[in-house]
């Protein structure tokens, strides 16, 4: 009898530390994110609405190698200010993969500001990179500092950054600008109806 207890035990243990056991890392590495037509046109419209930040919950799935944005929520926003947002949770059975803010460009006084220079607002700052570290489920961060240029972070971005740091640029590859393709025929759920 002892014999079988021992037996099961043995046999059932690994069964329970892998059920058991956060994520492997493995899990939370991907290559490349892809956002949809639809959520990149999106953001691009939020970004131009805002001269404060804004947090969204951004949500997907993993494709093979790459992470793929499909759809946003706004969670509860608390404090929405220029320089700063605090925001509920994102929730993880919604299919919540991370999330998105905005760094709105700065008020220059200038009515076209390039985008080389909103380029240079793309970076996670040190309450970012804490709030993304406290969100163990997130695996990435995405910050837009432009209609259609953003920075994006994975989880393992996060291992070689100093604890300390004031600032952590985008990792080389993970600053993108995109242009909307220019399509005379347009989709039918974007139209308003003529009446």
């Amino acid at each position: 009898m002892k014999r079988i207890c021992w037996l099961l035990i043995l046999t059932v243990s690994p069964i329970i530390e892998s059920s058991s056991s956060p994520e492997t890392s493995d899990q939370l590495l991907f290559e490349n994110l892809v956002l949809s037509p639809a959520v990149s046109d999106n953001l691009a419209l939020l970004f131009e609405q805002f001269d404060t930040e804004l947090v969204l919950c951004l949500e997907g799935e993993r494709r093979g190698p790459d992470l793929y944005v499909t759809d946003f929520r706004m969670p509860h926003i608390i404090v929405s200010e220029t320089g700063r947002v605090q925001a509920a949770g994102c929730d993880v059975r919604r299919g919540s993969v991370g999330t998105w803010h905005n760094h709105p460009a700065p008020a220059s006084g200038i009515t076209r500001v390039s985008s080389h220079l909103l380029a240079r607002n793309c970076y996670l700052s040190r309450t970012d990179v804490a709030d993304f570290r406290r969100r163990t489920d997130a695996l990435v961060s995405v910050v837009s500092c432009g209609p259609r240029t953003f920075a994006y972070w994975k989880r393992g971005d996060l291992e070689a950054a100093p604890e300390d740091a004031a600032v952590l640029p985008p990792p080389e590859g993970q600053l993108l600008r995109y242009e909307i393709a220019e399509d005379d025929r347009a989709s039918a759920l974007t139209q308003a109806r003529e009446r």
